[in-house]
């Protein structure tokens, strides 16, 4: 069997960065006992509606 790198981005609903934090590091988790696979959780940015992006990753160095 052949090996692939796919690459995704979601978008996720929060009260606020913890929060957000939480639920990258709950999805990770969930594709990783889903598929046995090694997702990882790379960039977490804010992204409101109707505003500019920031394009701070603010998991920068951290491990969920």
């Amino acid at each position: 069997m052949e090996r692939y790198l796919i690459t995704t981005e979601s978008y996720i609903y929060a009260k606020d960065e913890k929060a957000a934090k939480s639920l990258a590091g709950y999805v990770q988790g969930v594709q990783r006992k889903r598929y046995d696979n090694q997702c990882c959780v790379t960039r977490l940015e804010s992204a409101p509606f109707g505003g500019g992006f920031d394009d701070t990753n603010l998991i920068e160095g951290e491990i969920l």
